[in-house]
């Protein structure tokens, strides 16, 4: 069995992926800053965010995935608390500490930080930034996914994004074909994790397209975000 965790990486030191075990194949993409680690892997242009990094990923990997593969920012504490227990565990791990699961997909959102929370986090330069990390979302039952909690949103990504230039439905309609929900459906954050078989359910055209849109319109990764428990549930049809 093979594991990989994929970094998008911005401004952030990642040392602290040497807590993950061994065996597991690190890939860390850096954009913006020039790496200076021989390890990483310099991604232009600078946008898209880390959505465009990982979904970059999976279409330019998509004959070779590991058996497991995850997607984690350069600090993903504050969405994605015990990433380094869980990805050091086995399969019984990921769907237990999971929000949702849908085959062989998880989505992951999970801290204990309270209000005003500060922690300091070491920048490529070794100097210390003090950050107020969010809470954990508060998130109900999902009403379209069989299991799991999940927070929802309308088209315009309200109650939760007030970006007047969100239109979910609009990107919907591009990639899917198949009736869209009411509400949408999400994990906060976007951090992932799925098996090669699973990832594979989708064509490598449609994982480009995404790419692509996450280069063209600024607004993509918020959008993205939302649609990701649908681009990886099989049951909803895509255009490509």
């Amino acid at each position: 069995m093979t594991k990989e965790i994929v970094i998008a990486a911005y401004d952030k030191d990642v040392s602290w992926m040497e807590e993950f075990d061994g065996n597991i194949k690190r890939t860390i993409y850096r954009k913006g800053f020039k790496p200076n680690n021989e390890n990483e892997i310099y991604l232009e242009p600078n946008l898209g965010r880390c959505v465009h990094t990982f979904f970059n990923h999976i279409h330019e990997n998509y004959e070779n995935f590991s058996d497991y593969t995850f997607f984690a920012q350069d600090y993903p504490f504050d969405h994605w608390e015990d990433i380094i227990e869980v990805i050091n565990g086995g399969v019984e791990t990921y769907a237990a500490h999971s929000s949702i699961k849908i085959g062989g997909y998880w989505g992951f959102h999970f801290n204990t930080n309270k209000p005003n929370t500060k922690i300091n986090v070491k920048d490529l330069n070794g100097n210390i930034t003090e950050l107020t990390v969010g809470m954990m979302w508060s998130m109900p039952t999902s009403q379209q996914f069989g299991s799991g909690n999940v927070l929802s949103c309308h088209s315009n990504g309200m109650p939760q994004d007030h970006n007047p230039n969100i239109n979910i439905d609009e990107f919907w309609d591009i990639l899917f074909d198949h009736p869209k929900p009411n509400i949408y459906e999400f994990i906060p954050g976007g951090h992932f994790g799925a098996t090669k078989e699973h990832l594979q359910l989708r064509s490598k055209e449609f994982y480009k397209k995404i790419s692509e849109l996450l280069i063209e319109n600024i607004n993509t990764p918020w959008v993205v975000e939302r649609l990701e428990c649908y681009i990886f549930n099989p049951k909803y049809k895509t255009k490509l």
